[in-house]
């Protein structure tokens, strides 16, 4: 489990929180998932540029953003408990 709620005061119907929690999990790991494969299409982009200085751009770029989306899905459950703790915890 990436974010926990069991410190979020005035939440009454847990099944609720928990089922908002679970597409927040679910939607993290997609993510993750979808930048993996940015990373290797944009590798296949490197490869099938044959020395094209456009394609070589755009393969570069895609790979920055795909790099940026990973550290972005690493940090969005510590963002997302930082929230939580700070704003609805004690």
């Amino acid at each position: 489990m990436f974010v926990d709620i069991s410190n979020i005061q005035g939440v009454n119907d847990v099944e609720l929180a928990q089922f908002v929690v679970d597409i927040i999990n679910w939607l993290i790991g997609f993510a993750a998932v979808l930048s993996v494969v940015m990373i290797i299409s944009s590798g296949f982009q490197y490869i099938f540029s044959f020395g094209d200085s456009k394609r070589i751009g755009r393969a570069t770029s895609s790979l920055i953003f795909a790099l940026v989306g990973l550290v972005l899905v690493f940090l969005a459950p510590t963002i997302i408990q930082f929230v939580l703790n700070n704003f609805l915890g004690n």
